[in-house]
């Protein structure tokens, strides 16, 4: 049975530049920590589970969400300073990929759709998982919202904190703002408290904590619409979420794996063989000696056991398959 380890790439090349010794990182004028930073993480995150198979996911641009909500993401560049390290990393990002495509590295990218939508289609279709023989899927990213798909096969890990999530871990005070009783109500909360990370306005007043709270006592949304209209609940905060269901609502189009509109095309998969003389030609043209002598010196991104490359068989069979 194989591990596949989803990495969500914007994510982490992203964050990387906020790190201080790669935010100055720089070669003729261009910086150049984001490529250092994804490629770092994605080799020290093999390390952490051997064996399994690395896919690095991309965003594509997925329209509709800003249809949905047109402040969506805009708080990513509301200061010079952001949208002098957005634009930082959008120069850098094709250049990642290409150092990993010729690391050997499996990547995915749809055209309308992001990282998050595809790591719901590889995590939630259990049938495809079984039938691929796809035993355990470990979602990589600092984004929350995939906790929405953790289940018995399906865990979480951060690489910027090296925090992990399971369903048990779910369930206990490990989960911010938990427990949590299933990952679908971690999910709903988070609709009616909003998504300040992702610019996602939900009900003021009203953080994850509270929106579990109200939901278990009066038995989901709609329960909280009926005490409210029936007069049981006459708290501010359920009045507010009753009044705001449409709001709701649209968090939950937006945020909801379950509920992402198809997308329009299929997603496109790439994937080379290790290529010694590329990655170390890549390196070069950015000023990355020191991540050269890394590739070169650890072995494993060189020489893979033919069971290894069975597996890498079998997973992009399983991402081509439900891409």
């Amino acid at each position: 049975m194989s591990h596949i380890l989803l990495i969500d790439g914007n994510n982490i090349g992203y964050a990387s530049m906020y790190v201080p010794a790669l935010s100055k990182l720089s070669h003729n004028g261009m910086q150049t920590g984001g490529i250092m930073g994804l490629a770092q993480s994605v080799m020290r995150i093999v390390k952490l589970f051997p064996g399994a198979v690395p896919v690095v996911l991309w965003d594509g641009h997925a329209a509709w969400r800003k249809d949905l909500c047109p402040e969506y993401k805009e708080n990513r560049k509301d200061t010079p300073e952001k949208r002098a390290v957005a634009d930082a990393w959008r120069q850098q990002q094709p250049w990642a990929s290409a150092l990993l495509m010729q690391m050997g590295v499996t990547q995915m990218r749809s055209h309308d759709a992001e990282a998050d939508d595809l790591a719901g289609r590889l995590c939630m279709d259990r049938s495809a998982l079984e039938e691929y023989g796809v035993g355990h899927v470990t979602m990589v990213s600092g984004d929350t919202d995939w906790w929405q798909a953790i289940s018995e096969r399906v865990d979480w890990f951060t690489p910027i904190t090296d925090k992990a999530m399971t369903l048990e871990m779910l369930g206990t005070v490990a989960a911010k703002d938990g427990p949590f009783m299933r990952p679908d109500e971690y999910l709903l909360a988070k609709a009616i408290a909003g998504d300040n990370s992702d610019n996602i306005p939900g009900v003021p007043g009203v953080g994850i904590t509270t929106a579990v709270k109200l939901l278990r006592l009066h038995g989901g949304l709609e329960g909280i619409r009926q005490a409210v209209e029936s007069g049981a609940a006459k708290d501010k905060k359920s009045s507010a979420i009753a009044s705001m269901q449409q709001t709701v609502e649209r968090n939950r189009s937006i945020m909801d794996w379950k509920l992402v509109l198809p997308a329009g095309e299929s997603a496109s998969i790439i994937r080379l063989s290790f290529d010694a003389k590329e990655c170390q030609s890549l390196c070069a043209e950015f000023g990355l000696g020191r991540l050269s002598d890394r590739l070169g010196e650890e072995s494993e991104w060189a020489v893979a056991s033919a069971e290894h490359q069975e597996r890498v068989a079998q997973v992009i069979d399983y991402c081509e398959a439900v891409a």
